[in-house]
């Protein structure tokens, strides 16, 4: 069975910014959004964001929101006296415009099988807004870290790539907002399901990338390769290379995972002028595998991992 090179473009936490606005899109196979497409989710926000999304030259575009994108969340409400007290108007027209969309697949805690055209690629993806409640605030998609666990049941063992707004617990989560860290029944998800990729992002901070390794059921999973980006503070692209080629080490199915903290803004509010990241490019081969069919990759391999640093 042969292989196809493919090239993800990850971003996430892009508030209002389109490309042009302090950082640009590279060229790509399939473009992810791990949300915060918006500031507060006000109808006109909404409408930039998709304008550039459906501009934007991908042949696959997925989509999620993020705890900014209030009028997304059809239980958003406010449920404590401090922090913001927007109202977003107009929730039913902010809601169609993606669900609407022909060229962006818009997942809300629900998966999805894309196809990717002339790669006779396709890729089971599960995408989800939510993040965790912690600082009593007024955002969308939060949920109390008691009900974290149930929560990310729903994301399918057969996932090839997870796309969550918020990071797992102890990986991609350097933050100075939300300092109390990611998601730690997210973690344990990750180990239950081994996916290919994990994009998210919501802690800017937090940018950054690694491959992980899964033992055994029971036992945490190690760094074994730690992405150092050749795109800091030079024109280059930050890509990471997973195919193998280059001097890289090609990911293992089943028993690496790939997590990138995609934030396209630098900083947390309140932290200091704004200040952008480049776009994430992922570089990897996935065996040729048309809507339906299964093969030998879908299947947890036994090599060893090997402990590396990544460019």
């Amino acid at each position: 069975m042969g292989s196809t090179k493919v090239r993800i473009v990850c971003i996430s936490d892009t508030h209002n910014a389109a490309p042009g606005e302090g950082y640009t899109l590279p060229k790509g196979d399939i473009l992810i959004h791990a949300g915060d497409l918006t500031n507060q989710g006000s109808y006109s926000e909404l409408k930039k964001a998709l304008t550039w999304l459906e501009k934007a030259d991908f042949p696959v575009k997925v989509v999620i929101a993020g705890n900014h994108d209030l009028s997304l969340d059809p239980n958003y409400g406010l449920k404590h006296e401090e922090g913001w007290t927007v109202q977003p108007k107009n929730v039913d027209e902010c809601r169609k415009l993606l669900s609407t969309s022909r060229s962006v697949t818009y997942l809300q805690h629900s998966s999805a099988v894309i196809a990717l055209p002339g790669k006779d690629i396709t890729l089971r993806v599960f995408g989800s807004p939510y993040s965790p409640d912690r600082s009593r605030q007024n955002w969308a998609f939060q949920y109390p870290d008691a009900d974290g666990r149930d929560l990310w049941e729903a994301v399918p063992v057969d996932t090839d790539v997870l796309v969550t707004h918020t990071p797992p617990l102890g990986h991609c989560d350097a933050s100075e907002h939300w300092r109390e860290g990611g998601c730690q029944a997210l973690t344990e998800a990750l180990r239950r399901v081994r996916p290919l990729l994990h994009i998210c992002g919501h802690y800017h901070e937090g940018r950054s990338a690694k491959v992980l390794c899964w033992g055994s059921a029971q036992s945490t999973a190690d760094d074994v390769r730690i992405w150092n980006d050749p795109g800091a503070g030079n024109k280059k692209q930050s890509l990471f290379d997973l195919t193998g080629a280059r001097g890289g080490t090609a990911l293992d199915a089943g028993r690496e995972t790939a997590i990138v903290n995609a934030s396209i803004m630098a900083k947390s509010f309140g932290r200091g002028g704004k200040a952008f990241n480049k776009p994430i490019v992922i570089d990897l081969d996935l065996p040729i595998r048309r809507e339906g069919q299964v093969d030998s990759a879908d299947a947890p391999a036994s090599a060893a991992c090997t402990a590396s640093t990544s460019g």
